[in-house]
């Protein structure tokens, strides 16, 4: 299963406040092809969701979630800079 650390929990957060969409929005992680993408998007039934502070910021459907089982999604800063990224999970 994909998992989301608390420092990405937190962008996500911050995206969706500087994107000025109603309360009921969330991030949704979007198949494409062999990669993903974030869009703006609700939460839909059979979703896995991730939350911030007691408010869903991410939304995976299955298909998403099956691509992403052994991931982490983590934020990486380079320099002023921080961008969301993909990385394997460790393995114990």
């Amino acid at each position: 299963m994909l998992t989301l650390s608390y420092t990405a929990s937190e962008c996500l957060d911050l995206m969706l406040a500087e994107a000025n969409v109603p309360d009921d929005a969330v991030v949704r992680v979007v198949v494409e092809g062999r990669g993903v993408d974030l869009g703006i998007d609700i939460v839909r039934p059979g979703d896995t969701t991730f939350d911030h502070g007691g408010k869903v910021v991410l939304a995976i459907d299955e298909q998403a979630s099956e691509l992403l089982a052994d991931r982490n999604l983590d934020v990486k800063v380079t320099g002023v800079e921080s961008q969301l990224v993909l990385t394997e999970q460790l393995r114990e």
